[in-house]
């Protein structure tokens, strides 16, 4: 998997391209905390997930675990450009209800 962060004010945007699975999570849960310790002005999470082809068990609980910080900071979730396959898997998994999904990054960064 490849993964991208940026920082735009008190939201972290990660963008994610292949398969976050029990291989590939540990590396990714390693550096969101990283960053997160490390900006502690982090409020938001934006992930684009367009570029995501497949999600299992570890990589949605990676995502809840920094969902959990988030709602610690007062912060939201966001999930942007989700394919049908990958926003399926996130919304069977219960994230329609903790998260939000957008259709870009700006809409978000907009609206936050």
């Amino acid at each position: 998997m490849q993964y991208h962060f940026q920082l735009e004010g008190q939201s972290l945007i990660a963008t994610l391209r292949g398969e976050l699975d029990l291989h590939t999570s540990p590396r990714f849960k390693e550096e969101l905390t990283r960053l997160f310790e490390t900006h502690s002005n982090v409020t938001h999470l934006i992930m684009d997930v367009k570029g995501l082809s497949f999600v299992d068990s570890s990589g949605l609980g990676v995502i809840l675990g920094r969902y959990r910080e988030l709602q610690e900071r007062g912060g939201r979730l966001f999930f942007v450009q989700a394919n049908p396959q990958i926003k399926r898997i996130l919304q069977m998994s219960g994230f329609q209800k903790i998260s939000e999904f957008a259709n870009s990054t700006s809409d978000v960064l907009e609206r936050i």
